[in-house]
């Protein structure tokens, strides 16, 4: 059994679809949660979750700035808080009209905006919290990445496919480096989910979508959490490097 007892999950995009579906699962499996959004509303959703038993707490930060991630972690020193499980979340996957510029048509800014969202954040914040997982000898990084960093997307920008692949290579070096401290790394890569990034699809690119998935629907966001819950787990200390294909069969490796 999963001992969760006074840990803690921090989780970034917390106020979207997937991320309030993962604090949801989390909190119900007994964790502390500190949810961060760019968002005012993840104080809402922190006492929402506060009021019905749980134990959460919203935090206003830019993971993009580095600063701003060592600010947390000092005040986290101060206070004398853990972050065991780390739910790098976040993500952008900008579009015009639901779909998505060619490589020839994105921006250099765009390009850059996507990839410090999607890649730069995780490793920010992995390679703060990782030494203090290292004191304790225990944790979990939980990388949220994409069926578009696995294969060719139907929906999904280059930006954002190359932000997705970066991030399984990085998980995978940065599981290399840290397994003999107890922390596991390990990315999920789901297809498309009836959330978030998910949800900016249009009635017709999802059934277009829906045609090339072999269980016939997209994903729902608590298949995504009920993945997030099992790889914070005790049960999971020998799985780290991996990637969790959560696509109805969409990608099959």
């Amino acid at each position: 059994m999963t001992n969760t007892k006074n840990r803690t999950a921090l989780i970034t995009g917390a106020c979207g679809g997937l991320g309030t579906a993962i604090a949801e699962r989390l909190c119900r499996d007994g964790y502390r949660a500190l949810l961060l959004d760019m968002s005012e509303k993840v104080h809402a959703q922190a006492r929402a979750l506060n009021q019905r038993g749980f134990q959460a707490r919203g935090v206003v930060c830019d993971i993009t700035d580095e600063d701003e991630i060592k600010a947390l972690f000092d005040q986290l020193d101060a206070d004398a808080e853990s972050v065991d499980i780390l739910v790098n979340n976040a993500g952008i996957s900008p579009k015009i009209n639901g779909k998505s510029l060619t490589a020839e048509e994105v921006s250099l800014s765009e390009w850059q905006a996507v990839l410090t969202v999607n890649l730069t954040a995780p490793f920010l914040l992995s390679r703060t919290a990782s030494p203090r997982m290292r004191e304790r000898g225990w944790g979990r990084i939980i990388n949220m990445a994409s069926v578009a960093g696995r294969t060719r997307s139907m929906v999904s920008g280059a930006h954002y496919s190359a932000s997705k692949a970066g991030l399984i290579g990085f998980s995978r070096m940065f599981a290399s480096q840290v397994a003999k401290d107890g922390i596991t790394v390990n990315c999920i890569a789901p297809g498309t989910i009836d959330a978030g990034l998910g949800g900016q699809l249009d009635a017709h690119m999802t059934a277009n979508y829906k045609k090339n998935i072999p269980v016939g629907r997209i994903g729902e966001p608590e298949e995504v959490a009920a993945m997030v819950a099992y790889l914070a787990g005790e049960e999971t200390s020998f799985i780290t490097g991996a990637v969790f294909d959560i696509n109805g069969g969409y990608f099959m490796p």
